[in-house]
């Protein structure tokens, strides 16, 4: 093996630790619901990651989803990324930071909003917090749910398409 080689080598390997740490750093914050670091968390989404990621998200294709809801205080229309599963009679989504997240708690405050998902745009209501496992993460994701400790999720009713036709990204 060549000094090169053996450099690159050991700098993948602290590259690995690296990240197994973060990530093992993060599961236990997550877990633990740690509201500072959620807080921070969630600020670093909204303000760096979401941006990007509403760029596709709600698109034909897209894993990712886009939640139109109001603030139920401020009235401020918001769009937040989800990652729904379909359920019964709609969708369900996981609520990783807690049952306390802001776009749920504003869109179950409405009790209705706008799911825009593989382009078209569907009007969802009946929203509501339950246990997850009351819903089809509990088996679809059961893996992850435990992992990271989510204990409960949105479930919401598909009230019907708005868009029929699929919309291309802006």
């Amino acid at each position: 093996m060549t000094r090169a080689t053996g450099i690159v080598l050991t700098a993948l390997g602290v590259l690995a630790a690296v990240l197994t740490a973060a990530f093992a750093t993060l599961v236990v914050l997550l877990r633990r619901r740690d509201k500072r670091f959620i807080r921070r968390f969630t600020r670093l989404q909204r303000d760096v990651l979401n941006p990007n990621v509403l760029k596709t998200a709600g698109t034909p294709g897209q894993r990712t989803a886009v939640l139109e809801t109001v603030g139920r205080r401020s009235g401020t229309p918001y769009e937040t990324p989800i990652s729904p599963v379909p359920d019964a009679e709609g969708w369900c989504v996981a609520l990783v930071y807690g049952p306390e997240t802001a776009w749920a708690k504003n869109a179950v405050a409405a009790g209705e909003a706008v799911l825009r998902i593989d382009g078209r745009r569907h009007r969802v209501d009946q929203l509501e917090i339950v246990p997850i496992g009351e819903t089809a993460l509990a088996a679809d994701q059961a893996g992850l749910m435990s992992l990271f400790r989510v204990e409960h999720a949105v479930r919401m009713r598909d009230a019907g398409v708005i868009d029929p036709e699929p919309t291309a990204p802006a």
